[in-house]
């Protein structure tokens, strides 16, 4: 019994076990912040239905879930339908990983404060036609009184958006882009700015042979305009 006391008071058999000890409580940790619960399909179906109402266009969702201990929301398998029935998809996206913060929404002035979006496995198709195009309507005046502020705000903090792709696609001239492994960076301090990348892109135009293009590029966003 002495020996298994001595032994049990050894300086190093206690700096193991303490070391174990943390070990066990940064693996529960690790577990509970990974842990997530599905929304289910009754708020899932109120995400779609608001999404769509406000886009406009059908919008779909496979999945609505959110992380335990971070409270962020993860969308999975997003798609925004074309603008016919048969139409290729505008939007898809694999994951959409959103972080909020709720604290600006309660104020006199309510701000929705997105504190970061990330978004892997995206493709984005904008067509234009002689007469229109498929790109949905992203802007509404909020409740915005006539000649007044509006009422609600939203401020995006930080997106990033990598394994994407673009394509734009004008039916008329013909003539198209594709820009493949597409990545975008945005934060807003001290305004809307970011960098954009993307590499194996074509370019073609009308029966030329399609040409190989590559991007890397700065930009800040003013207003409506966005400067590269």
């Amino acid at each position: 019994m002495n020996v298994f006391k001595r032994l049990r008071g050894h300086p190093v058999l206690r700096a193991v076990g303490l070391c174990l000890t943390f070990l066990v409580a940064l693996l529960a940790g690790a577990i509970v912040a990974s842990v997530t619960i599905d929304l289910g399909p009754l708020l899932r179906a109120k995400a779609e239905d608001a999404g769509s109402k406000y886009i406009e266009r059908p919008l779909h969702i496979e999945s609505l879930k959110i992380r335990l201990l971070t409270g962020r929301v993860l969308v999975e398998n997003l798609t925004i339908a074309g603008v016919h029935p048969g139409d290729r998809p505008f939007f898809t996206a694999k994951q959409i990983s959103v972080g909020l913060d709720w604290a600006p929404a309660f104020r006199l002035h309510p701000d929705v404060t997105i504190s970061s979006v990330e978004m892997t496995d995206w493709q984005m198709l904008v067509e234009k036609w002689e007469n229109g195009h498929n790109f949905p309507r992203f802007k509404h005046d909020d409740g915005k009184p006539p000649g007044g502020p509006s009422r609600m705000t939203t401020t995006l903090r930080y997106l990033r958006a990598w394994r994407g792709q673009f394509t734009f696609e004008d039916h008329e001239t013909p003539w198209g882009v594709v820009c493949r492994n597409l990545d975008i960076n945005i934060g807003n301090l001290p305004q809307y700015h970011g960098t954009a990348t993307f590499t194996g892109g074509t370019d073609s135009i009308q029966d030329f042979v399609p040409m190989g293009a590559n991007m890397k590029s700065q930009f800040f966003i003013d207003g409506s305009r966005i400067h590269l």
